[in-house]
């Protein structure tokens, strides 16, 4: 995301928004990112095994090039690999054995690979699941850049932070039809086209993150709603730079876990900025 206080020329706004653009697509494209997802594999209590055999309880796609490559077994919230004889495969960078695998809330996923696919463990509440991508995948193959607005400054636009004191729960689901909860430190107050307006931040770090609808989503832009982030606030204002606003990565692919945004972060405006629907294989988008 782009520094966005203090003050540029056009110039170099455009020049720095239109590289973050271009960065954001071969970020998406790279492998082991969103479009090189080709699966999604909930575990089951017990043994899972998998391979390229149609008997496994995970089927890999057939360039895993093995029958049967071995198993995932889940108890207690542990997830252990169990490798079939001579199976190829490898764990972060190396032969793999039989051992317990860390998932991707953890500091360290472990990465297992098999020839052009490659598999994480993920986990998502109480549930567990294996991550499969595709370096080969078509939806890969096919892509040719992301659709976005054209650069409108107007979009930048000066809000009042009121923070929550103390700070709120803020409830949202998530496209898994999970229900989440987590504290929200304030919400940012502008108004857009005469239009009142609101949203509720998530705090990411250093940043304000906002998961947000309006009137364009379904239209122009992708259905579920967008993402934002901000800096943090100061002298009691966020600086919202909708020509930043990007989709969701469920918009990429279907096997995304994402958040939908809380329900109060339902603008009653179009925010004709930032990025619009993905393109699908065979349309054509404007690449940056």
């Amino acid at each position: 995301m782009l520094e966005i206080r203090g003050i540029m020329t056009d110039e170099v706004y455009y020049e720095a928004l239109t590289q973050m653009r271009r960065q954001r697509a071969e970020a998406i494209a790279a492998d082991r990112s969103w479009l090189t997802l080709a699966g999604l594999y909930w575990l089951q209590p017990g043994e899972n095994s998998f391979g390229a055999g149609h008997d496994n309880a995970i089927v890999l796609p057939a360039n895993a090039g093995v029958e049967q490559a071995g198993s995932f077994s889940l108890a207690d919230g542990t997830v252990t690999l169990h490798v079939a004889p001579d199976a190829p495969l490898q764990l972060n960078g190396h032969a793999a054995a039989e051992q317990a695998l860390q998932h991707d809330l953890g500091a360290a996923p472990d990465l297992l690979t098999l020839g052009p696919l490659s598999m994480i463990v993920i986990k998502r509440g109480d549930r567990y699941g294996i991550r499969l991508y595709d370096s080969t995948n078509p939806r890969r193959q096919a892509f040719t850049g992301l659709d976005w607005y054209a650069i409108a400054p107007t979009y930048r636009i000066e809000a009042r932070f009121v923070p929550y004191e103390p700070a709120k729960a803020i409830r949202y689901g998530t496209v898994l039809g999970d229900q989440m909860e987590e504290a929200c430190p304030g919400a940012v107050h502008f108004t857009w086209q005469g239009v009142a307006c609101r949203l509720d931040a998530q705090q990411r770090g250093a940043k304000l993150f906002f998961n947000f609808r309006d009137a364009t989503n379904g239209d122009t832009t992708y259905g579920a709603g967008r993402f934002l982030y901000s800096d943090a606030p100061r002298d009691g204002t966020v600086l919202l730079d909708f020509n930043q606003a990007t989709n969701p990565y469920c918009a990429y692919t279907a096997y995304a876990t994402c958040p939908l945004p809380p329900a109060q972060n339902r603008l009653p405006v179009r925010i004709e900025a930032g990025e619009r629907q993905f393109p699908q294989s065979g349309e054509a988008g404007a690449h940056a």
